[in-house]
């Protein structure tokens, strides 16, 4: 993923205008919810459920730290505190630009933020897991289940089907999402369905890389030569926060702290699932913490929103 995405953001930047594939996010998305769903067998969902104060914790605090940040971004860059406020909060680029649209935010500066932050996110904490001298736990719930072409044909095939129905009825990120939920429930009922191959997560992780590379564009960075500095550095602050957020909750609660830096890393469910399953960590506990902040992002943000506007705005315009 980091590969492509790099290459291609560097093309963009240079004045190679670079397009991702057509469908490439719906694609890898759904290739890659149907290789999660898979983790959730029962006794995976048993241990999971035992986690739930850890997962709870995490992402109140990952609201606070994104607040924080949001507030520090709108006092030092000057953007609108609505732009601010959707950019800060680590609830998926193209999730949190939807509800920007909505408010009346800017669109462009929400979409860089995110694609900042992640990018630095999947080029920065994997290679400090991997050479920081951090105990790497391996998921030990790994699925054993054989490949059955037929079967994942088809598996796909509806998982297409789903996150068209789900994106449609408004469920961002539906085409990751519906494959999870609906694959996790035919796993905890006893359904086998088929092995995801390597080399298809590995294409995933291929249009991953080429959909976050072409959102760098180099007339924006021209543009907003102002909000691009700023948005870094908060984009640093929020990520050592996390950091941070995940040690404790990793010395509070008793869980592996490399489980816990990816757990509260403000990345995508996709960035973030791609990256334990790259590693080998705890692939099922990751995507609880991410897919349940997910959720509540999606749910809760309208409602931070109502709430944070007048503070934001206010300290925007001082």
């Amino acid at each position: 993923m980091i590969g492509p995405m790099v290459a291609v953001a560097a093309l963009n930047l240079l004045g190679v205008r670079m397009y991702s594939p057509p469908f490439a996010r719906q694609m890898g998305q759904v290739i890659l919810g149907s290789a999660v769903s898979l983790y959730f067998t029962p006794p995976v969902v048993a241990a999971l459920a035992g986690n739930f104060p850890a997962i709870v914790a995490a992402t109140v605090a990952v609201f606070l730290v994104g607040g924080l940040g949001a507030l520090t971004l709108s006092r030092a860059s000057g953007v609108d505190g609505k732009s601010t406020f959707f950019a800060s909060i680590p609830g998926g680029a193209m999730a949190m630009a939807v509800l920007a649209e909505r408010y009346g935010a800017q669109i462009a500066p929400v979409a860089v933020a995110h694609s900042l932050r992640v990018s630095i996110i999947v080029i920065v904490i994997p290679f400090a897991l991997t050479y920081g001298g951090f105990p790497l736990v391996a998921a030990a719930y790994r699925p054993d289940v054989p490949l059955n072409l037929s079967i994942l044909a088809a598996w796909l095939a509806a998982g297409c089907l789903l996150g068209e129905i789900s994106e449609r009825l408004r469920l961002h990120n539906g085409y990751l999402l519906a494959p999870i939920f609906f694959g996790a429930a035919l796993t905890m009922g006893g359904v086998q369905l088929s092995a995801v191959p390597r080399w298809s997560t590995d294409f995933a992780q291929l249009m991953f890389g080429l959909v976050l590379g072409a959102r760098y564009e180099r007339e924006f960075f021209a543009r907003y030569k102002l909000f691009i500095p700023f948005a870094l550095l908060n984009s640093c602050f929020i990520l050592i926060a996390s950091v941070a957020v995940g040690a404790a909750l990793a010395w509070a609660f008793g869980l592996p702290i490399a489980t816990m830096i990816l757990a509260t890393s403000p990345g995508g469910l996709a960035e973030m699932t791609i990256t334990a399953q790259a590693l080998q960590i705890s692939v099922p506990l990751v995507v609880a913490f991410h897919l349940f902040r997910v959720v509540m992002v999606n749910m809760g943000t309208p409602y931070l929103y109502g709430c944070a506007a007048r503070l934001l705005d206010d300290c925007s315009n001082r």
